[in-house]
């Protein structure tokens, strides 16, 4: 027993011994390859320097973007950049990091296209320094004006210096400066710029396939190959995907074939870009930055409210307006079509839109921009008409109007015959025969036909003239004042219908849509409107016309008190008189 237990132990010592040396002859023989996957490839390292060289390229591209372009926030971009540059681009890492804030810097450029600001900065201009009000509109123009609000100029990208504004152009910046800041409400502004220039043609159609190729296909030797930048194609991959998705490449006249094509293939994730595809997207960007810069011209189709499309010379305004034939047009995103604004802005923005349209590219020229890039004039389509005002005001609101009708009606035949009878009255002083055609005329001839020649007989007869007249020229006030007093009570009734119905939308349907609260809340504010506005010129109109009668009246009154005088001294002579 003692022999086969030590046999046993021998047995097992040498298979350990065995085992240990034979891992250690794999592990030997795997040495090599290990090196030689560690080590980095001739694909890997030509990739990686040429995605270096496009690097430094597109921020030297940009350096010299910032220094020869529109000279808004100088010191924030060139700071950026500086940053850029100084970032290492050595090992896989550092040149994702370098490649992911190179494309938010050119993201943030992009972003400048969409938004307008205000800021304080020094102006250098001929020699002397300022420290002016700057607003950006986009990256259109860049406008100054001097903190009193006395002088305003724009930057002149061709001419490379500032222009000086006219008084009437300082009045817009002025209250361009008010809605950048948001002291005044959501609305169009009125800036001077520059016309608009003509896409200049594609040098590239769209039927040719660009060579060499943008992407490669993501196969297991490629993967191999380039393993370590897959933090790169993604960052590529979803620059490429947003940029697409973000800008309406229809209206920069780079939608061809071409540029579509570059940004799916970038963003598709079964492929990774190539120095080529990277450096067609880097051109691409320049593209797209030049078309931000300025307003452009094309032609494509345009949809009438009615529906047909017809071809039409389009004016792309930056992001901030698109106009076809002096009118503005929007752009839907889902169908990826150009339709003409059913309700537009004033006829002398349009005039102004229209004159923008031909303008040469050299020369300035107001015209109304959208601040939110396209918000408020979609809003101008919402905002009702006046015959869509008055019928939110219903059955009360239409009352109303009927009753302003007659009123109005009313007030201005009284003050035509009123009118006519004061002339009559002073032509009737100037003649010798009473006129049956005015007051005076009437109860004076009254006054001499009468056979009686009793004093308090004279006296009657005067009243009853007096009181005759005084009723006709009184004719129809009664009636103006009962309106201006029932017409606010109108609206008020109006308010309170109205809010019945707002209260049964909420029992029915809840608080959570506004918009099934708007119909009796427009009613309600609707009718109060009418009524005040009904009431107010009435009681004026009252007013004016009750004091032109009492006028008439108190004229009449004074002669007829005259030639009753002169009856009764005629029929008791006072001693001593001829």
């Amino acid at each position: 027993m003692l022999i086969a237990g030590k046999k046993r132990i021998f047995v097992v010592t040498v298979w350990l011994v065995l085992t240990s040396l034979f891992a250690t002859a794999v592990n030997a023989q795997n040495i090599p390859q290990l090196a030689t996957a560690n080590r980095p490839s001739p694909i890997t390292d030509t990739f990686g320097d040429r995605l270096r060289t496009l690097a430094n390229e597109s921020i030297a591209g940009l350096q010299n973007r910032v220094a020869a372009g529109v000279p808004f926030l100088p010191a924030e971009r060139t700071s950026r950049l500086d940053r850029l540059r100084q970032l290492p681009d050595g090992n896989d890492p550092e040149l994702t990091e370098k490649y992911r804030r190179i494309l938010e810097a050119y993201r943030i450029e992009l972003d400048y296209a969409k938004s307008i600001e205000t800021y304080q900065d020094v102006l250098h201009n001929a020699g002397s320094q300022r420290l002016v009000e700057f607003l950006r509109v986009g990256r259109l123009g860049l406008y100054y004006q001097t903190l009193d609000g006395r002088e305003s100029g724009v930057w002149d990208a061709k001419q490379g210096q500032w222009r000086h504004l006219a008084s009437e152009d300082n009045e817009d910046i002025s209250l361009d400066l008010r809605i950048a800041k948001k002291l005044e409400p959501p609305q169009l502004m009125m800036v001077p710029l520059f016309g608009a220039e003509s896409l200049p043609r594609s040098v590239r159609s769209s039927g040719e396939n660009p060579q060499p190729p943008w992407t490669v296909a993501a196969t297991e030797p490629a993967e191999m190959a380039l393993a370590g930048k897959e933090s790169l194609f993604a960052a590529l991959r979803e620059f490429a995907a947003n940029l697409k998705s973000d800008y309406p490449w229809p209206l920069l006249g780079l939608a061809g074939v071409t540029e579509s094509n570059l940004l799916e293939r970038l963003a598709d994730s079964r492929a990774m870009a190539t120095p080529e595809g990277v450096a067609e997207l880097f051109a691409l960007l320049n593209k797209l930055l030049d078309a931000q810069s300025r307003s452009l011209k094309f032609n494509a189709a345009v949809y009438a409210p009615t529906g047909v499309a017809t071809e039409r010379e389009v004016v792309r305004i930056g992001d901030f307006g698109l106009i076809a034939d002096g009118r503005y047009l929007a752009y839907n995103r889902d169908t990826a079509r150009l339709a003409e604004i059913p309700r537009q802005p004033g006829s002398a923005i349009l005039a102004q839109a229209r004159q923008f349209a031909g303008q040469e590219s050299a020369s300035l020229c107001r015209v109304a921009i959208d601040p939110s890039s396209g918000q408020t004039l979609q809003l101008l389509v919402q905002i009702p008409s006046l015959a869509e005002r008055i019928d939110q005001g219903g059955p009360v609101g239409y009352l109303i109007l009927v009753l302003a009708g007659l009123a109005l009606t009313l007030s201005v035949y009284r003050f035509a015959q009123l009118t006519r009878a004061g002339k009559c009255m002073r032509r009737q002083l100037l003649g010798g025969n009473w006129q049956p055609d005015n007051p005076l005329g009437r109860m004076l001839s009254k006054l001499e036909q009468s056979p009686m020649n009793d004093d308090e007989a004279l006296y009657l007869v005067i009243e009853d003239a007096l009181a005759a007249e005084q009723a006709k020229l009184d004719y129809g006030l009664t009636f103006l004042k009962l309106i201006a007093a029932i017409a606010p009570m109108l609206g008020l009734l109006g308010t309170v219908t109205g809010m019945i119905e707002t209260f049964q939308a909420i029992a029915l349907q809840g608080s959570g849509d506004p918009k099934l609260m708007s119909g009796g809340i427009s009613e309600a504010l609707v009718t109060t409107v009418e009524g005040l506005v009904t009431a107010i010129p009435i009681l004026l109109l009252h007013s004016l016309l009750s004091g032109k009668s009492q006028a008439l009246g108190a004229l009449l009154e004074a002669h007829a008190s005259a030639a009753l005088a002169q009856r009764l001294e005629a029929r008791h002579p006072v001693p001593g008189n001829p």
